[in-house]
């Protein structure tokens, strides 16, 4: 990779958006959904250029503080604790990120009725939050009735008649653009590609230590959907950052390093919590579910364009030397440096870091694992490097752990555990 190289955002926040919709068949594609009507309705009232760039991130990420199927399933039904909870938490995450900004204060008012939001803020951000709230409701709606077109006219009645939910413009803007049978069928045979990617005629595009940020947001929402992983894969980004100084990589692949540690695991949002937290052995058929993460994590991570190195490091974290690894069965000969040192970053990792049901691994016992590993399904070299300063190894997971807690500090949002 070059130095220049720049990343699209909303390539990187589809991709992202289309994993927190994965972990369930009634909620896949739900923000994207939510993002196409959002752009509809946006193009209809007249908004343009970045401000409807950010209202269309804003309708695929509306929902990114809803870590678990449990709290999706609550905000689907409109119950007012999440509903407040989520809102709030979602605008203090994106507002960290500065391309985000924007996006927030939608998020942040989002499920506010019309009659209250048009007194809270101004009126563009009130009619952009409010656009989000009507396209959220109007996919809940429909996300069950087949064939959609049966049901379109009625449930345009029933949306014009909300008119203190939402605005009139916004009711009105909904009624042109739902005479088109088009509408409606590319809701219901919705492709990302075709109703979001290819329609941006505004586009940000991020240079690798942003993207470095961006990923670190996101994993928060990763490490999240358990309570056994809260800090993990921050953990894993600066361990292999630290390796990455010291094997000698450039800048722009440290980045790249960081970037990868933080996503490794994005493919676990396709996976069901009762699995993720289960503390005992997992059976055979939970064991497969879980063994397919790491390509879930190539399939979402591939759709990013100038993503191949990362992807390639990300997904192939359990590999090993020997072969005996998952999913692709890659053994030394095919493994780069970047995959060997984000691999023993990740295992380094888990066993130091604290877990609900149990305290980081003490150094010695520690060693003792690395070691059995070492040569077999480990570089022998970096697992070298990382017993000879595993004291400042822990340092850093310890530090990483600390930082993270100052953020959801700073979100009003302590997780259990």
């Amino acid at each position: 990779m070059t130095e220049a190289f720049l990343f699209p955002l909303e390539s990187i926040v589809f991709a992202l958006s289309e994993a927190l919709d994965s972990a369930a068949p009634h909620l896949v594609n739900h923000q994207l959904k939510v993002s196409y009507i959002v752009r509809m309705l946006g193009k209809k009232l007249g908004i343009g250029g970045r401000e409807l760039e950010s209202l269309v991130i804003a309708g695929a990420l509306h929902d990114i503080a809803l870590f678990t199927t449990k709290e999706k399933a609550w905000a689907f039904e409109d119950e007012p604790r999440i509903i407040e909870r989520h809102t709030r938490l979602g605008y203090r995450m994106l507002r960290e990120f500065p391309y985000l900004k924007r996006a927030a204060e939608f998020v942040l008012y989002h499920h506010t009725p019309w009659e209250e939001l048009k007194s809270e803020t101004d009126y563009n951000t009130a009619l952009a939050s409010n656009i989000i709230y009507l396209a959220d409701r109007l996919e809940v709606r429909t996300r069950d009735l087949r064939p959609i077109l049966l049901h379109s006219g009625a449930i345009l009645e029933e949306f014009q008649l909300q008119k203190s939910r939402f605005a009139p413009e916004i009711r009105e803007a909904l009624a042109e653009i739902a005479e088109k049978e088009l509408f409606w069928l590319r809701l219901e045979r919705f492709k990302k590609e075709t109703e979001l990617i290819l329609q941006l005629q505004f586009s940000t595009y991020l240079p690798c230590e942003d993207l470095s940020s961006l990923a670190s947001l996101f994993s928060v929402v990763i490490d999240l959907r358990s309570p056994f992983t809260r800090v993990h894969s921050a953990g894993v980004a600066w361990v292999a950052k630290w390796l990455g100084e010291v094997l000698g990589f450039s800048q722009n692949l440290l980045e790249n390093l960081k970037v990868a540690g933080y996503l490794h695991d994005i493919g676990k949002l396709s996976v069901p919590e009762e699995i993720l937290d289960k503390p005992g052995p997992l059976t055979p058929e939970e064991w497969a579910i879980m063994k397919a993460h790491p390509f879930v994590t190539y399939r979402i991570l591939e759709k990013i364009p100038y993503f191949e190195t990362i992807t390639a490091w990300a997904s192939s974290h359990h590999e090993r030397l020997d072969g005996k690894g998952y999913p692709a069965k890659l053994s030394a000969g095919d493994l780069s440096l970047g995959a060997r040192v984000l691999a023993v970053a990740d295992v380094t990792t888990a066993i130091l870091e604290d877990r609900p049901y149990r305290t980081g691994m003490p150094l010695t016992r520690a060693r003792d694992v690395l070691k059995n590993l070492s040569g077999k399904a480990l570089d022998s070299q970096i697992v070298k490097l990382v017993i000879e300063n595993l004291d400042h190894v822990r340092e850093i997971i310890t530090q990483v752990r600390a930082k993270r807690y100052e953020r959801f500090e700073a979100w009003g949002h302590i997780p259990e555990g």
